[in-house]
């Protein structure tokens, strides 16, 4: 009796150990479906997706206006503009002195200068017209 009452007792651990590995084999399939639901479910991780996203452009604005708001870049956009209104100060300079170098200039302030002004014009009646300008002296 003590021997059929020790193989009742071990296969009746067996089963329950059969059982217990039939629940963790359950337990593990019914996670693998889970997850390949998850992956079939293409307007879930749409919406996850688009809240990574948002959540990512939140964080790069309040980085941007953590930037944007400290002193030091209020100091380097100071001497940003500065530097940029030094070098069209200095564009601007050349441009007006290579204009004034110009045989055209010399000529146009000649003109500017003289006693008398010319205008000449096409298609018209009396196509030049002489005015007296007042200054310097007239000599013929």
């Amino acid at each position: 009796m003590t021997a059929q009452s020790k193989s009742r007792h071990g296969a009746d651990a067996g089963t329950e150990e059969l059982r217990q590995e039939v629940d963790r084999a359950r337990q593990e399939l019914g996670e693998t479906v889970e997850a390949l639901a998850a992956r079939a479910d293409v307007k879930a991780m749409a919406r996850d997706k688009a809240d990574q996203a948002k959540e990512m452009a939140r964080e790069r604005a309040r980085r941007a206006r953590r930037a944007v708001t400290s002193r030091q870049a209020r100091t380097r956009a100071a001497q940003g503009g500065a530097a940029v209104a030094t070098a069209g100060a200095v564009a601007a300079l050349a441009v007006w002195m290579r204009r004034r170098r110009t045989p055209q200039a010399r000529l146009r302030r000649t003109i500017r200068n003289a006693p008398v002004r010319l205008r000449v014009r096409r298609a018209q009646r009396a196509p030049i017209r002489v005015r007296r300008t007042g200054r310097g002296t007239l000599h013929i």
